[in-house]
C-alpha cells in the first residue's frame, strides 16, 4: 500500500509514507483509530466512541477521555505531516485514504476478484483483526468479535478462490503456498487440507496425501471437537483406491466439475454465476450464539420475520424460507450458498442472550465475493419477546433494503454507460438523483428515460421520473414550477397505474399532490405507501415533510423518528432533520429547531432550502451569528435567493411561521 499504512490484520501498526513506525502508545487511541477506520467512510458519533471505550465511566469523564485520545491522534499526525482523523463537534471520521488501511483494501480487492487482486488480498491477511486487542469492555469486544468473524469468512473466501484459480491454471507452487498460508490462519480448514491432498496425489506422493489427511483430522478434532467432513474422507478413499497419479488427477478434475468442494467455486465454469438482473437475496437462519446449533426459537423467528418483510418489497427477489433455511450453521460459505440459490446477496446473523438482555448481530454479504457489505449490532431488553422480535425485524428489513439499494447503485456506477441495461440504468439514475444538483438531476432523468425504452411498464422508472420533476419544481430550477409539478403528477399517476401495490409509486404521487397544494390527499397517499410497507423509511420521511409544514407537527416528529430509526444513514437524512426543524418551528420550539437545522445543514447533499431552514431557525433562536453564516453560504451558491423563494418552496407553512420568517429574514440578509 502506497503512502502511510494502518495495519489492523494480525495486530496494530501505523507507519508514515516512508515506512517509519509511528508510535501511537495509548491503547485506547489505537482502538479508537481502528474502530473509526473500520467504519469509514461513515463518521462515528463522539457519544458512540465514548460509550465503547469508556463504558465504565460517567458520560462527562468518558467524553473528556475521548478528547484526550483525539488530541493524541492529532498530535501524532501533525508530527508525521499527515491527517489521521477529522473531527467536528459531534462526529469523528477517518482522514487517511482508504487504500492506506489493510482491512479496507482486503475488502476492496476481494470484491474486484481478479487473480492479481486475490493475491494482493491474501498477502494482507496476516492474522485476526487486532489479534492482541482484548479490552474487557463488552461493547467493544462484541464489535471486535463480530469483525473478526467477518474477516475470517472474507479471508476464507479469498483463499478458496485463489486456491481454485491456481489449480485451474496448473500453478501447483501457488496451490501449495496459498493453502499453507490459509492453514496458518485456520489450521482446521478442510478445504485447504484437501487442496494439499490433491496436490500430493497429483505428484504421485500418496503417502504425503494420506499424512496430510491425518494432520487435517487431528486439527479438526483439536479445534472443533469433530470428525473430518464426508468430502475429505471420500477424497482420502479415492487417493487410497486409485493411487496412480493420472487416475487421481482425472478423478479430482471430475469432482471439481460436478460438485465444487467446500468453499471452492467451480473453476471449470465462469467464476461469476448467472444471476437475475434485479437484486436477489436469501435470508439464512440466524444462529444462537452459545445455544443449540440447530437454532430455533427467537433466532429463527427474527430471521423469518425479516424474510416476510423483505418479500413485500417489489424491487427485490427473495428466496423462500423452505430453501434458504436449509443452509444452517456457522461454517456455511457465501460463495457456495449464493451459487446454490442463485442470489446476489445473503443476510445472516446471530443472537446471544444473557438473562433479560439480547444482542443480535446481522450481516449483509455479497455472495459472489464473500465480502460483508454491511453489519450492525442491536442490543435490547427481553421484557416483551414478541414486541422485541417485531421491532428488530422491522429495523433489519429496512436497513437491508437501504444497503442493497446502495450496493446496486455502486454496481451500476461501475458499468460503462453504453453497457447499462434497464435495472442498472435505474440505479445509476438514483445515484445521480440523490446528489440534488441541476446537472445530476438531468443525468438521472436521461437514464430513467433510457431504461424506459427497454422496460416501458416499470412503475419504479415512472416514479423516478416523477421525482426528477419534483426536484425541479421544489428547487425552482426551470422557472416553470407549475409545469414541473404537473409533470411530476403525471408520471406518478402512471407509476401507480402500473403497480398500485408498490409503495414507491404512492410515495411519488403523495409528493406530487403536495406540490399541487393538495395537502390532505398527499397525506392519504403517503399513508398508503407506509401501509403497503411499514419499513419504508422514505414514506415515513415524506409524511414528516408534509405534516411538518401545515399539518400535525407532533405527527411529523413521530414520522421523522420512525424514518431515522429505519434508515439512520439515508441519502435524504438532511431532509428528515430539516422536517424536524420545521415541525419545531410550528411548535414554537425555536432552540430545538435551530439544533435540528444545524444537523440538517451539515449533511452531504443538503440543498439551499435546507441551509435556509438552518438560517431561519437560528435567527428565531437568537443565534444571529450562526444564522448569518448560513445566509452568507446561501448567497455564495444562490446569489438571488430570497425569503420568497423559501416560502414558495414550502408553500403549505402555517401563516404564523410565514410571518416569523418574513420578520427575521431581512435581519440576516435574506430579503422578502
Amino acid at each position: 500500500m502506497a503512502g502511510p499504512t494502518l495495519r489492523l490484520l494480525g495486530g496494530f501498526s501505523l507507519a508514515d509514507a516512508g515506512g517509519r513506525a509511528l508510535p501511537l502508545r495509548g491503547r485506547n487511541a489505537q482502538l479508537l483509530l481502528a474502530y473509526v477506520a473500520m467504519t469509514a467512510p461513515r463518521p462515528v458519533s463522539r457519544e458512540r466512541l465514548a460509550a465503547l471505550l469508556w463504558e465504565d465511566c460517567e458520560d462527562r469523564r468518558a467524553l473528556h477521555s475521548l478528547r484526550q485520545c483525539l488530541m493524541e491522534l492529532r498530535h501524532l499526525g501533525g508530527q508525521a505531516g499527515l491527517d489521521l482523523i477529522r473531527t467536528d463537534r459531534n462526529e469523528v471520521s477517518l482522514a487517511l485514504p482508504p487504500e492506506c488501511v489493510d482491512g479496507v483494501m482486503v475488502e476492496r480487492l476481494a470484491r474486484e476478484g481478479t487473480a492479481g487482486s486475490l493475491r494482493a488480498a491474501a498477502a494482507l491477511c496476516a492474522g485476526p483483526l487486532l489479534s492482541d486487542a482484548e479490552t474487557c469492555r463488552q461493547g467493544f469486544d462484541d464489535w471486535l468479535a463480530g469483525e473478526r468473524a467477518r474477516f475470517a469468512r472474507l479471508a476464507a473466501g479469498i483463499f478458496a478462490r485463489l486456491t481454485a484459480s491456481c489449480e485451474t491454471e496448473g500453478d501447483w507452487d501457488g496451490v501449495a503456498s496459498t493453502a499453507e498460508r490459509w492453514l496458518a490462519l485456520d489450521p482446521a480448514c478442510e478445504e485447504a487440507h484437501r487442496a494439499l491432498m490433491r496436490l500430493h496425489a497429483r505428484n504421485g506422493r500418496r503417502s504425503d496425501a494420506v499424512q496430510q489427511y491425518r494432520v487435517c483430522a487431528e486439527a479438526v478434532r483439536r479445534c472443533l471437537d469433530a470428525d473430518p467432513e464426508e468430502e475429505t474422507v471420500e477424497l482420502l478413499h479415492g487417493i487410497r483406491d486409485r493411487h496412480p497419479a493420472a487416475t487421481v488427477a482425472a478423478t479430482v478434475a471430475a469432482t471439481m466439475v460436478e460438485r465444487p468442494a467446500g468453499l471452492l467455486p467451480d473453476p471449470s465454469r465462469s467464476s461469476r454465476p448467472v444471476l437475475p438482473d434485479r437484486p436477489s437475496l436469501a435470508v439464512l437462519p440466524f444462529g444462537t450464539i452459545g445455544g443449540p446449533a440447530e437454532g430455533g426459537g427467537l433466532a429463527d423467528g427474527v430471521a423469518a420475520d425479516v424474510l416476510v418483510r423483505l418479500s413485500r418489497l417489489r424491487s427485490l427477489f427473495v428466496i423462500a424460507r423452505g430453501s434458504s433455511f436449509r443452509f444452517r450453521g456457522t461454517q456455511i460459505d457465501p460463495c457456495t450458498v449464493g451459487r446454490a440459490l442463485g442470489v446476489r446477496y445473503l443476510a445472516t446473523g446471530g443472537i446471544r442472550t444473557d438473562g433479560h438482555r439480547l444482542r443480535l448481530t446481522v450481516e449483509l454479504v455479497e455472495a459472489e465475493t464473500g465480502a460483508v457489505m454491511w453489519s450492525d449490532i442491536y442490543d435490547r431488553r427481553l421484557d416483551a419477546v414478541f414486541e422485541v422480535q417485531d421491532e428488530l425485524a422491522s429495523r433489519i428489513a429496512a436497513a437491508l433494503d437501504d444497503e442493497i439499494e446502495a450496493a446496486e447503485m455502486r454496481r451500476a456506477l461501475s458499468v460503462p454507460p453504453s453497457s447499462l441495461e434497464g435495472w442498472s440504468a435505474y440505479h445509476r439514475g438514483l445515484w445521480h438523483m440523490y446528489r440534488f444538483t441541476r446537472d445530476d438531476n438531468e443525468t438521472a432523468r436521461g437514464l430513467f428515460q433510457q431504461a424506459l425504452r427497454t422496460d416501458p411498464a416499470s412503475a419504479r422508472l415512472h416514479a423516478g421520473l416523477s421525482f426528477t420533476h419534483f426536484q425541479d419544481a421544489f428547487l425552482h430550477r426551470t422557472g416553470q414550477r407549475g409545469i414541473e409539478a404537473e409533470h411530476a403528477y403525471r408520471f406518478a399517476e402512471q407509476s401507480v397505474g402500473l403497480d398500485e401495490r408498490d409503495p414507491t409509486s404512492h410515495l411519488a404521487l403523495g409528493r406530487a399532490l403536495w406540490l399541487l397544494g393538495r395537502q390532505d390527499d398527499a397525506v392519504e397517499e403517503l399513508s398508503l405507501a407506509v401501509g403497503l410497507n411499514p419499513n419504508f423509511a422514505l414514506g415515513h420521511y415524506s409524511l414528516a415533510f408534509v405534516q411538518a409544514q401545515g399539518g400535525d407537527a407532533r405527527a411529523a416528529l413521530s414520522a421523522a423518528d420512525v424514518a431515522q430509526r429505519l434508515s439512520p444513514f439515508d441519502p435524504l437524512l438532511f431532509g428528515m432533520l430539516g422536517a424536524r426543524a420545521l415541525a419545531c418551528l410550528n411548535l414554537k420550539e425555536h432552540a430545538q429547531a435551530a439544533l435540528w437545522g444545524d444537523r440538517a445543514a451539515r449533511r452531504p447533499n443538503a440543498h439551499v432550502h435546507i441551509q435556509a431552514i438552518a438560517a431561519f431557525s437560528n435567527a428565531l433562536a437568537d443565534r444571529r451569528e450562526e444564522a448569518g453564516g448560513y445566509a452568507r453560504r446561501i448567497k455564495e451558491t444562490a446569489p438571488s435567493y430570497r425569503c420568497d423563494d423559501f416560502l414558495a418552496a414550502f408553500h403549505t407553512l402555517t401563516p404564523s411561521v410565514v410571518d416569523l420568517i418574513r420578520r427575521v429574514g431581512p435581519s440576516i440578509g435574506l430579503q422578502s
